[in-house]
């Protein structure tokens, strides 16, 4: 009886859960007829719905282009006339950024027209914002009017979490030089308005050389205005970052360090455009040392992204030129940056970090108007420590990890393009004991002469080597090591066996710079003796090193 009564209650619940589903099922049949009958009251209804039809085949990517033509055409006679009805639909918002795409220029501009008086509203809406920015691409020729309507809502709209987005596209992407001036105006007060409405001054530098004593109301305004950005929604549109720079560059001492004190924890934010990262260079030249600590503290986390971006590396470059406590220097930019150094070898713009603390302002690695902007940098630095000396330390302290590095990958950094150049500067520049890399490399030449990619005959690799063979006796500072390396005896000794081979082919000019150098050009000449025909063979073939060590012999 017990188990009867137990089986009754086990099956009771079942036919509760079957009626709860029936439940579920009618509720949602019912949830789905009173939002049909909501969507059928709406007056556009009928409209969008026969647009999302013709909107389903435009907006594939395998529609032919007559075929599209047709569509668009289609397209057209639903929505002219009734484009400002549906345009803060999130459904109809995709139909009308189809239409900009897909349209010709006329009916673009037809759709264009339509939008007019709602570009400012559309750009503060989370669907609509994506209609002003396909405006902004594709209809070129309403950029000044979609501007007209921005004009006096700059400042507000920078700010909005929709808007900005617009705003930094419209001045990034989509805007001349005197539409940016115009997006800039807001930032400089109602005096630079006033001046661009009457085609007087196009840029802050104008309004101040035409009317200097307008600076004090500027920089107040400016002022204002940027301590308003500095949230970090705000503070990453490269729109902010000119006039922050503007003020930086006039502003008296007493307004920087305001301004600075704002900006010190999230300069991160900020380096990825040019006057961004020239910001942050210039708030690390005038910081104080307590502030410097604190900005590399912000840093930390992001420094290898940094590193590897076009105009973050730059920052970092600066920061190695203006922080006197190079012991913490060390200790946190470039020990994050050991960490992941194979990788930033490898990386166009990562890899000058490390160049710059090998071989400095080196015209080789950095372009020749970057030395002359960190160089121009060097005058408003309060460092107290001279460069020299900073650099010098700075080096002493990252030779250690970056031989290291060399023993440890010697094999792959020597083969890579980028990475190659690094080893070189270290091999050359670094201080210390480099014995133990010497001695990889040498392991390297002296694997078997029939393996693919060999270091002596690799195109990369081999620059090394010969880089190494002269570094005691080149001419040039940047060619020569700062200490002596002996690496051209040593490397005779371990090649003597297959001396012959390697004059053949692209290890020619290896044993080229071998007979060119003092210390081993008797023993190599005379290793080269029996071998004469071969290389002369190589010679006839245009093998260029083949020919010169003919020369000599």
């Amino acid at each position: 009886m017990a188990a009867f009564a137990g089986a009754k209650r086990k099956d009771a619940p079942s036919g509760n859960t079957e009626h709860n589903k029936k439940s579920k099922v009618d509720s949602r049949k019912e949830q789905k007829q009173i939002k049909q009958e909501r969507k059928s009251n709406d007056r556009s209804y009928d409209m969008i719905s026969q647009a999302k039809r013709v909107w389903e085949q435009l907006r594939r990517g395998d529609v032919k282009r007559e075929q599209q033509k047709e569509l668009m055409v289609q397209m057209m006679s639903i929505i002219t006339g009734r484009v400002q009805d549906i345009i803060f639909k999130h459904d109809a918002s995709r139909i009308i950024q189809t239409c900009l795409k897909k349209g010709n220029g006329e009916q673009r501009n037809q759709i264009a027209d339509e939008l007019k008086g709602k570009f400012e509203v559309l750009a503060k809406s989370m669907y609509g914002k994506f209609i002003v920015l396909k405006t902004l691409e594709y209809c070129h020729w309403q950029r000044d009017a979609v501007l007209s309507e921005f004009r006096t809502h700059v400042r507000k709209l920078i700010r909005h979490k929709e808007a900005s987005a617009v705003i930094e596209a419209f001045y990034a992407q989509f805007s001349t030089a005197a539409q940016r001036n115009e997006l800039l105006a807001e930032f400089y007060g109602p005096e630079m308005t006033l001046f661009q409405q009457g085609g007087g001054a196009q840029t802050l530098d104008d309004l101040l050389a035409k009317l200097p004593e307008k600076k004090d109301a500027v920089l107040r305004h400016m002022n204002e205005v940027l301590k308003g950005c500095l949230d970090k929604g705000t503070l990453v549109h490269s729109i902010v970052h000119k006039p922050m720079l503007q003020y930086l560059e006039l502003a008296d001492a007493k307004g920087r360090a305001e301004l600075m004190g704002l900006l010190r924890d999230n300069l991160q934010d900020i380096v990825h455009t040019r006057d961004g990262a020239r910001v942050a260079m210039l708030c690390l030249a005038y910081a104080s040392p307590k502030d410097k600590k604190h900005i590399i503290k912000a840093f930390k986390p992001f420094l290898v992204k940094m590193a590897q971006d076009e105009y973050g590396y730059l920052v970092l470059l600066r920061l190695l030129d203006v922080t006197d406590d190079t012991v913490l220097v060390a200790k946190t930019v470039l020990a994050e940056l050991g960490k992941n150094a194979k990788e930033l070898f490898a990386d166009k713009y990562g890899r000058r970090v490390f160049l710059y603390i090998l071989a400095g302002r080196n015209t080789k690695y950095l372009a020749g108007d970057t030395i002359q902007f960190l160089t121009a940098g060097d005058d408003i630095s309060n460092s107290k420590k001279e460069n020299k000396v900073k650099a010098a330390e700075l080096l002493q302290a990252c030779s250690p990890q970056l031989l290291q590095l060399v023993v440890d990958h010697a094999s792959i950094v020597m083969r890579e393009k980028l990475s190659s150049q690094v080893v070189q500067e270290i091999m050359l520049h670094a201080v210390g004991d480099k014995s133990a890399a010497i001695q990889t490399i040498l392991a390297l030449v002296d694997e078997d002469i029939e393996k693919d990619d060999h270091v002596m005959e690799h195109r990369f690799a081999n620059r090394i080597i010969k880089a190494l063979v002269k570094a005691d006796t080149a001419e040039s500072e940047n060619d020569r090591a700062v200490e002596p390396l002996a690496f051209a005896p040593q490397l005779l000794e371990v090649i003597q066996p297959h001396i012959g081979h390697y004059a053949t082919n692209f290890g020619s000019f290896v044993v080229l710079s071998l007979a060119e150098e003092p210390s081993t050009k008797k023993d190599t000449l005379k290793a080269l003796k029996a071998h004469k025909k071969a290389i002369q063979q190589a010679a006839n073939d245009k093998n260029v090193g083949a020919q010169k060590l003919i020369e000599l012999l």
